[in-house]
């Protein structure tokens, strides 16, 4: 009898190498793709200088994409990551945004303001429902050599995506790292102009 069975098997694996009849299924495998930010062109022709200093990072994550399904559910991207966490990302496109083209610093640059520029990622997630990607930031700009002087606030930008895949979250990240820059910019530029009218009006009063 048993050396039927074997007969029996020895005579059927034939045939299924044969027919090609494969017993072990496929073992699905999916690529983890990783994405950054988009290197700015630096700006030029700015009455001060910005130092861009480490963004903390706060939000959930860290390297995996956050995508907001409803509500408080979240879902982590196992497959989508970033080249580094939001907050160091971050740091790298503002201090590339910040930074002076060599073909440009003259010695006029050394008598311009300096303010140094930090602070923490709280949210960088996109949301499937309201089809948009939502960065939140806290930051810092001080002056050093003056204490007194601190600026801080907590700034939310919502860009509009028209998918919500990895691709478009990282063009968004992108457009809304731009928008933060251009509103430190705005800040400071501000900030210029007001101690300008202050010291005129310091002086008229003389």
């Amino acid at each position: 009898m048993k050396r039927f069975i074997f007969w029996c098997a020895a005579a059927f694996l034939p045939v299924l190498a044969a027919c090609h009849v494969n017993l072990i299924p496929p073992t699905e495998f999916t690529e983890t793709r990783v994405f950054d930010l988009a290197t700015p062109a630096p700006l030029t022709g700015l009455p001060f200088t910005v130092e861009v200093d480490i963004f903390s990072n706060e939000c959930s994550g860290r390297f995996k994409m956050v995508f907001r399904e409803k509500g408080n559910q979240i879902e982590v991207d196992e497959y989508n990551r970033w080249s580094m966490t939001p907050g160091s990302m971050l740091t790298k496109y503002l201090a590339a945004r910040f930074a002076s083209p060599p073909a440009t610093v003259s010695i006029d640059d050394t008598d311009k303001p300096v303010f140094l520029l930090d602070g923490t990622v709280l949210t960088c997630e996109l949301n499937k429902e309201e089809m948009q990607v939502d960065l939140m930031i806290h930051y810092f700009i001080t002056k050093p050599g003056n204490e007194a002087f601190r600026i801080t606030g907590t700034e939310q930008y919502l860009v509009p995506v028209g998918e919500s895949t990895a691709e478009a979250f990282a063009a968004g990240m992108t457009s809304a790292a731009a928008k933060f820059a251009d509103q430190v910019v705005g800040i400071l530029s501000d900030e210029l102009k007001n101690n300008a009218a202050g010291t005129k009006d310091a002086e008229q009063k003389k």
